[in-house]
C-alpha cells in the first residue's frame, strides 16, 4: 500500500466467476477461503489444492464490494454485510458438513476473526498475515491522515499498490507487476483499493480489536517478521487477547505480507493443512455427536 490515485469514475464492474466448490457433498469438512480486501482467490496460492488433497471441501468465497470482481468504487460497503455473507455461508455448510473452518489472508484474516467472534459454529480459523493496524515498514507516513481526508468528504480516490507488492521474491514480484498493469489484479490483489472500501476495512478492524476475547475457536496465525504492511505486533496482539484453548503462531523470516505466494509459501500451505487436520482429529467425535443430534433427533416414545 503506497501511493494515492484518483478514481473519479467507477468503470465497468466485471461479473464474478461462479463460486467454485472444490470437493463433493460427500466430504465431511469444509473450508471457506477469504482473500484480502479487493483481491481474488489467486492470492491463496496452493492452499486450495492441498486442502482438497487432504479431504476437505474448499469454498473460495466471493463477496459483494469486497472481492475485486465485485468492487464498485462508488459504493460505500458495510463490513457487517461482509460478515453476514460469511456467516450465512457457514450456516448453510453446517447443514451439509460436520465441521467448517475459515482460512483468510490479510484483511480476509481480519474478517475471519470477526466471524469467529460472532459465531460458535466454526471448527478452526487460520489467519495468514492478519491486519489489526497498517504499521509495516512500507506504510507511508501520511497513512493515518487518509481517514481524516475521507471523513471530510473527499472520497473519490483510491490507494494504489506499488513496490514491493507484499512479495520479497524478485521474480514473483516482477510477474505480479506485469499482471497488475495488464489485468488490474494479480496474486497480491487489486492494483488499487477504493477509499470507501478502506474505510469499511478500518471499521472492521475496530470491531475485531474490541472482540478478540470472544474468539474461542482453534486459531493458527502465520506471520512474517518482515511484513511490510502489518508488523508482527498484529499477530502478537491477537495471541494475547483471544481466548482459544488451542492457539499457534508460525513466524516466517524470508517473505513479506503475501505469504501464500512468496518464498515460504510451501511452509504456509503445509502448516495450514496440518492445523486444520489436527483440529478435525481433536474435535471430530464432539462435532460428530452434534451433527447426529441435529440430523436425527430422538423421537418421544412415551405415547
Amino acid at each position: 500500500m503506497d501511493t494515492l490515485s484518483s478514481t473519479d469514475h467507477p468503470g465497468p464492474v466485471t461479473p464474478p466467476p461462479a463460486e467454485d466448490r472444490q470437493g463433493g457433498p460427500h466430504k465431511e469438512h469444509a473450508v471457506i477461503l477469504l482473500h484480502g480486501l479487493c483481491g481474488s482467490q489467486l492470492e491463496m496460492g496452493s492452499i486450495p489444492k492441498q486442502l482438497k488433497k487432504a479431504g476437505c471441501t474448499v469454498i473460495p468465497l466471493n463477496i459483494d464490494n469486497y472481492s475485486a470482481a465485485l468492487t464498485n468504487p462508488r459504493v460505500s460497503p458495510n463490513w457487517e454485510e461482509w460478515c453476514a455473507v460469511v456467516e450465512s455461508r457457514v450456516a448453510r455448510l453446517k447443514e451439509e458438513f460436520r465441521t467448517v473452518s475459515l482460512c483468510g489472508l490479510s484483511m480476509g484474516a481480519t474478517l475471519a476473526l470477526a466471524v469467529a467472534a460472532r459465531s460458535k459454529e466454526l471448527l478452526s480459523v487460520v489467519l495468514l498475515s492478519p491486519v489489526l493496524q497498517y504499521d509495516g515498514w512500507s506504510v507511508p507516513w501520511y497513512w493515518k491522515l487518509l481517514t481524516v481526508v475521507y471523513d471530510l468528504g473527499f472520497r473519490n480516490w483510491s490507494y494504489k499498490e506499488s513496490e514491493p507488492y507484499g512479495i520479497k521474491n524478485f521474480e514473483m514480484r516482477r510477474r505480479v507487476a506485469s499482471a497488475l498493469e495488464k489485468d488490474g489484479v494479480a496474486a497480491v490483489g487489486a492494483a488499487s483499493i477504493p477509499a470507501r472500501h478502506l474505510r469499511a476495512a478500518l471499521r472492521l478492524i475496530d470491531f475485531v480489536k474490541q472482540s478478540l476475547p470472544l474468539v474461542r475457536t482453534d486459531t493458527l496465525i502465520i506471520h512474517s517478521i518482515d511484513d511490510e504492511t502489518a508488523s508482527p505486533r498484529n499477530a502478537e496482539q491477537i495471541l494475547q487477547y483471544i481466548n482459544a484453548e488451542v492457539r499457534k503462531v508460525v513466524w516466517l523470516g524470508d517473505c513479506y505480507h503475501i505469504i501464500t505466494v512468496d518464498n515460504e509459501r510451501e511452509i504456509v500451505t503445509n502448516e495450514t493443512v496440518m492445523f486444520i487436520r489436527r483440529s478435525i482429529e481433536m474435535h471430530g467425535h464432539e462435532f460428530s455427536r452434534k451433527h447426529l443430534a441435529h440430523a436425527s433427533p430422538l423421537k418421544d416414545r412415551r405415547g
